[in-house]
């Protein structure tokens, strides 16, 4: 699907793809996140105590809780946030958009979501830091 657009000067078309768009989008919600996460209102608990789960959030105690032991901590974190940016969406559309970006992540956005969960985790419990690395 593609959407064309007409310049000013009439003369020439500008064609954005679907593809660039996503691009963008994911660019826009993966700075969102990162904002998030460097704004300090949550604190991030790594964790292997999660009760099965690979994260969830504590509203009460504004605590995000990651297991880095059942599935890859970076699009756990994206998962949680999104819950958090998007707090209308459901869960089946949360599982979705966290997918899809977690796929559009190039390994300089991997790196830099790793290096903010490791500068912004508050807690630690059954996991090291430097157990923690990228999935590329």
């Amino acid at each position: 699907m593609t959407k064309v657009t007409r310049r000013k000067e009439g003369e020439k078309f500008k064609y954005f793809h679907l593809r660039e768009y996503k691009n963008k989008m994911s660019d826009i919600l993966f700075k969102r996140i990162m904002r998030l996460l460097a704004d300090g209102e949550f604190d991030i608990v790594i964790t292997t105590k999660t009760r099965g789960e690979a994260g969830y959030i504590d509203y009460e105690t504004d605590s995000i809780y990651l297991n880095p032991k059942l599935f890859p901590i970076e699009e756990t974190i994206i998962h949680e946030a999104l819950h958090i940016l998007k707090p209308n969406l459901s869960e089946e559309d949360i599982v979705e958009l966290s997918s899809l970006l977690f796929e559009q992540l190039n390994d300089n956005k991997r790196d830099r979501l790793i290096s903010y969960i490791k500068a912004f985790s508050t807690k630690w419990v059954g996991v090291k830091r430097s157990d923690i690395y990228a999935t590329h």
